[in-house]
């Protein structure tokens, strides 16, 4: 098998060629060291490389595979920045608690990931580190905030990588470059070592090619950790309903879901009902997007001004001005605004008792658009059928739609508190039944030979 061939395969079907002799871990991970220096100058996903990382358990579940890490996330020996110039000197000790579980199940952590500034962004526009670029368009935006991480795994660089997913961090970007991602039910997998964006909704959640890599990575990330205050212990049901209801809105044009997405979606549809689920349609009228919209942005923008509030008083100019002019948008709300902002959650959670009396999970397009110019400009709804898991405390998975468009967009299966295991159960499922493979983009191989 040629080095191309092997970083096309998932996760799982690298680990099992480890296990049958055919490569080493450290041929793998040579493999994918070459290609990121070949590659990275063109998608820039990662801003920090560590050509002769090590594993200390080689011999756990991973098999001394390859992660890569979002930059506000801890990993020991590298440097924290979240994407912020004046965290450019942060580096760290200790790993955060996902990092660790993934090191001690034989995870290999070979560098750090572009994001958006401050993970409050859309684009992965980056001042600091430079912007990242989406693997099937290099003209185009990979997703924010989590972009890096999506690129890097969309472009065959590592198999597995981590990001944050808070409105959608991790599935918007999943969606647009055509790959996996998974936010876990609030408090399964714990945050304690990274940098916040907005604590009540933040969750470490794995980018993979493969629902069943997620599967994985969940089984080793997931547990309660005393020292983060959001952790909860948590019993996961495993058993799925024998015929699965999902609720599927019949309102996507109000909601501002562009109509190809819409076209995808419908289609995909079929294979659900071929895979023994009911099909329930339902209406989102009664929720209050732009609202809830708002209500997240508030209270990231007050989190980060309390987290970032020294850097913030002492190098004012060491923020973009684009993330200055969010971060100074707090100024003009008062107390009584960001307790709205907290009622908004709450409404949420009660939205989602009230969806799923009628049905076992929501499927919901990802995002409402595919990947849009870098340059463009950001939908304002593009975080709005993300966002409501994370306002909920819920858990999601966000897999590729089957289509004959050029560029990719994803479909998220939303489960209820705790059904994690469910939802990515079904998720593999899917998978399976439409024999779903990943290719690294045939236009991101063709610029490689132009360049």
């Amino acid at each position: 098998m040629q080095p191309v061939e092997l970083l096309h395969l998932d996760l799982t079907a690298q680990l099992a060629l480890i296990d049958d002799g055919k490569v080493t871990a450290d041929e793998l991970t040579a493999f994918q060291l070459d290609w990121i220096h070949h590659l990275n100058p063109l998608i820039n996903a990662f801003i920090s490389i560590a050509d002769n990382a090590r594993c200390d358990e080689p011999e756990g579940l991973l098999r001394g595979a390859a992660v890569a890490v979002k930059d506000n996330i801890n990993v020991a020996g590298f440097t924290t920045t979240a994407g912020l110039s004046v965290l450019k000197e942060n580096r760290v000790h200790t790993d955060a608690s996902a990092v660790a579980r993934l090191r001690q199940a034989g995870g290999r952590f070979i560098g750090k990931l572009n994001m958006s500034e401050g993970a409050l962004g859309a684009s992965n526009h980056n001042a600091h580190f430079g912007d990242c670029f989406n693997p099937f368009d290099l003209a185009l935006t990979p997703g924010g905030s989590s972009g890096g991480s999506a690129a890097a795994v969309a472009s065959g660089m590592v198999s597995l990588a981590l990001g944050t997913d808070t409105m959608g961090s991790v599935r918007i970007p999943a969606s647009y470059c055509g790959v996996f991602g998974f936010k876990a039910s609030r408090g399964a997998i714990s945050n304690a070592g990274t940098v916040p964006c907005g604590r009540v909704m933040d969750t470490v959640g794995p980018i993979a090619r493969s629902a069943r890599d997620l599967s994985l990575a969940f089984s080793v990330m997931q547990g309660y950790d005393p020292n983060c205050p959001r952790s909860v212990p948590m019993a996961f049901d495993p058993v799925m309903p024998s015929s699965p209801v999902l609720l599927v809105p019949d309102d996507l044009p109000n909601l501002g879901v562009e109509d190809d997405i819409i076209k995808d979606f419908e289609a995909n549809l079929e294979a659900f009902v071929d895979m023994g689920c009911q099909l329930r349609r339902f209406s989102f009228a009664h929720y209050d997007f732009g609202a809830a919209r708002r209500a997240g942005l508030i209270l990231c923008e007050a989190d980060m001004r309390h987290f970032h509030a020294a850097a913030w008083d002492a190098y004012p100019d060491d923020f973009s001005d684009y993330l200055r002019n969010l971060l100074s948008y707090i100024d003009r709300k008062t107390p009584m605004d960001v307790m709205r902002a907290e009622v908004t959650l709450d409404n949420a959670v009660l939205t989602a008792r009230t969806l799923f009396s009628q049905g076992d999970f929501l499927l919901l397009p990802t995002a409402p658009q595919r990947a849009f110019p870098m340059a463009g400009e950001i939908p304002v709804n593009q975080a709005d059928l993300t966002g409501f898991a994370n306002q909920a405390g819920l858990c999601a998975v966000s897999v590729p739609m089957l289509s004959d468009n050029p560029l990719p967009a994803g479909m998220q299966i939303v489960g209820q508190f705790a059904a994690d295991k469910q939802v990515l159960a079904l998720a593999e499922m899917w998978e399976q039944h439409v024999q779903f493979t990943f290719t690294i983009p045939q236009t991101l191989l063709s610029a490689m030979d132009n360049n």
